[in-house]
């Protein structure tokens, strides 16, 4: 797949506006949040009591329900990665905090993005390539936003794609906007899925049916996350061949107050 955006790549769909869905956005904003809560609390607590009793019991717990300790601490874990996931998307839905524009270099940008998840890549097998066109180019933005946008679509890449594949994350400028890209070779998305993969609780079969642990929700995020710095992204994947997510953010500090 060539390396830069192509004007045919499938924009990902805007965010419903309030205006057209408000009541359904406010309905699913309360119940997430409700939800995310109420989960998290009895869950972290029934998660630090597995980790007394398998510290601190008194008794070594005899070999043959350790497996079945194991198992159950495990689903804790998911069902704490589940509510996490509803409160982080009622956070970006309805955020509840200001942009915090702040300037950053393209160079430092993609240089923290390959210290964090170059590793992480390598060791499942796969290469990790970064490049930067015009590194010393100077952008102000959000960073934590940026930060959990990226974060998303690295670590997808890194779950789908096959062992002894790569992923490459590429920065660049273009007039008034920067772009970021995250490229893999994995399975790809099929045409028939693209418009949707965006949409809260919406998982392709391949994760339905994977090990990989996700509630459908992390693209929404980024969806969101990426409106409220007035950019928007765009798809571009093909089956067998591999999937590109292509963020486009204004330089401008005016364009994200």
């Amino acid at each position: 797949m060539d390396a830069h955006p192509d004007p045919l790549a499938t924009p990902v769909p805007s965010s419903p506006g309030l205006d057209d869905h408000q009541t359904d956005e406010q309905a699913l904003h309360h119940l997430l949040c409700d939800l995310g809560q109420e989960l998290c609390h009895p869950l972290a607590s029934l998660r630090n009591g597995f980790d007394s009793l398998l510290d601190d019991a008194p008794k070594p717990i005899p070999p043959e329900h350790q497996s079945h300790v194991a198992t159950i601490t495990g689903l804790c874990d998911d069902l704490l990665r589940l509510a996490q996931g509803y409160l982080d998307y009622a956070e970006a839905a309805r955020p509840s905090s200001p942009l915090r524009p702040e300037n950053l270099t393209l160079g430092a940008v993609v240089d923290e993005l390959g210290r964090r998840f170059g590793s992480k890549a390598r060791d499942r097998g796969l290469t990790f390539e970064t490049t930067v066109d015009a590194a010393d180019a100077e952008i102000v933005t959000d960073a934590e936003r940026c930060a959990r946008i990226f974060a998303n679509l690295i670590d997808n890449a890194i779950a789908y794609t096959p062992r002894g594949g790569r992923i490459r994350v590429e920065a660049r400028v273009d007039g008034d906007s920067w772009l970021l890209t995250v490229e893999d070779d994995g399975p790809g998305i099929p045409a028939e899925s693209q418009a949707k993969v965006f949409e809260p609780f919406h998982r392709l079969n391949r994760d339905e049916h994977s090990s990989t642990p996700g509630e459908g929700l992390g693209l929404s995020i980024c969806r969101e996350l990426a409106a409220q710095l007035r950019g928007r992204i765009l798809l571009k994947s093909e089956v067998d061949r591999g999937t590109r997510f292509t963020v486009v953010l204004p330089k401008s500090p005016d364009a994200i107050n």
